[in-house]
């Protein structure tokens, strides 16, 4: 009977559970559209900034696609018509939530298993409990790691005679909503938790600031979210795929 609960389990719990390559995607919070310029007008003054903790180069890549834009480089943000800002606001490693719910995936599976080949209540209780210990085992071999980044994008454009901007602006604290990856175990597991420790701050402050004053630079704001997912995922494995994909994306703007 344990070859066949184990054999049985195995094969419903790591079906189509197991992300074995390098699952990647990175989304803006929403469009930035800037006015086009000259060709002559074309540069650009970039601000690199990282408060992730994390060691993160996305500066010469960005530089990289913007230069193969015909764009330039500038120096001096006085002579550049385009400010582009940024910040590694933050990066995370998570790891999904699978050995309870195919703990009881695998005690059900496994008293099934244990009364059907028995037909008595003993073998429907030491295949529950059989079951339940290799779905949990199970489980826990199939849980994904999540890697996710952040990075807050500003770029203020040079405006021929200036501009008179009011900002209004109600500040809450901006929060991830992970979801989890297709698979028979993802679909009943637990939530994708941290793994340096589950401690949440929220100060339950709402901020409203609103500012009337006098510029030369139009200025547009946007978010950008960076997320890579795979077994046993480790931050250096996949740190270059992240940076290649938000440098093309932040030079897709311009």
């Amino acid at each position: 009977m344990i070859r066949i609960v184990l054999g049985f389990i195995s094969l419903v719990l790591l079906s189509g559970c197991l992300t074995t390559q390098i699952q990647s995607k990175v989304t803006m919070s929403q469009s930035i559209f800037i006015d086009p310029v000259s060709k002559d007008k074309k540069s650009i003054f970039l601000s690199m900034h990282n408060t992730s903790g994390e060691k993160v180069d996305l500066e010469a890549k960005i530089i990289k696609e913007l230069l193969a834009k015909g764009y330039t480089i500038s120096d001096d943000p006085q002579m550049a018509t385009y400010i582009l800002q940024l910040n590694v606001l933050y990066l995370d490693v998570k790891k999904e939530n699978n050995a309870a719910p195919a703990g009881a995936i695998g005690g059900v599976a496994g008293a099934g298993v244990g009364g059907y080949n028995h037909n008595s209540a003993t073998g429907t209780v030491v295949g529950g409990l059989l079951g339940a210990a290799v779905g949990a085992l199970a489980g826990k071999l199939t849980e994904d790691t999540i890697i996710q980044m952040q990075v807050d994008i500003n770029i203020r454009q040079k405006i021929r005679g200036g501009t008179t901007h009011t900002n209004a602006t109600l500040n809450k604290q901006a929060q991830v909503k992970d979801t989890r990856i297709q698979g028979l175990l993802n679909s009943v597991s637990g939530d994708v938790a941290p793994t340096q420790g589950g401690g949440k701050l929220n100060d339950n402050q709402t901020n409203y600031n609103e500012q009337v004053f006098k510029s030369n630079y139009s200025q547009k704001q946007a978010s950008m979210f960076a997320e890579a997912t795979k077994l046993n995922l480790q931050f250096n494995e996949v740190v270059e795929i992240l940076e290649d994909k938000i440098a093309t994306q932040i030079a897709g703007i311009f």
